[in-house]
């Protein structure tokens, strides 16, 4: 561990800290053909800076670690930072186009795979689906018959048991009778 750094060490560190850059900068790319295939909303694209973020700093910090031992060294930062704009403002205009096509080629690929193996699954379910709206429609048409058979079965008459004027004389009757029962 040297506590001077020479200048040939500190030259060498920022050079592998650009060719640092230019890769994580390639992560980056990597990232947005992945957001690419599934979303583009804005959730997804924070949650991938994010993911981005978290997987550059750790990535820097191992980095860091092997080229400078662990100490902090602002051209190393400097030389991580230059590393990625040059990435993203040179490879990156021509990876933008790149991405968004290799993002289409997956998501076709993608659909094509999930075609194949749902498609048996789908069949199957649009016979079990067919099934059940028969099945449904059965039971529709039973329950409109079953409504319609009971407006007919119940009777309306003054002399049946059920009636209300009934239910209050039988009630009427039950009360007094119980009434002279506890009376005893």
């Amino acid at each position: 561990m040297e506590y001077i750094l020479s200048l040939s060490s500190q030259t060498k560190g920022f050079l592998l800290s650009l060719g640092f850059g230019l890769l994580v900068g390639v992560i980056y790319d990597l990232l947005r053909v992945i957001r690419l295939c599934f979303t583009k909303s804005k959730t997804a694209i924070f949650i991938f800076d994010v993911i981005f973020v978290f997987i550059a700093s750790i990535s820097s910090f191992l980095f860091m670690l092997t080229v400078t031992d662990g100490q902090l060294r602002a051209f190393i930062v400097l030389g991580e930072l230059l590393g990625f704009f040059i990435y993203y403002f040179s490879f990156g205009i021509i990876a933008v186009k790149f991405t968004t096509k290799t993002a289409d080629k997956i998501k076709s690929l993608f659909k094509r795979i999930f075609t194949f193996i749902f498609a048996p699954v789908r069949k199957l379910f649009i016979k079990i689906s067919a099934k059940t709206a028969v099945f449904i429609e059965k039971l529709r048409k039973n329950v409109q018959k079953s409504a319609k058979k009971s407006k007919y079965l119940l009777k309306i008459d003054k002399a049946l048991l059920y009636n209300q004027i009934d239910k209050n004389r039988i009630f009427s009757k039950f009360k007094r009778k119980n009434e002279s029962d506890r009376e005893i």
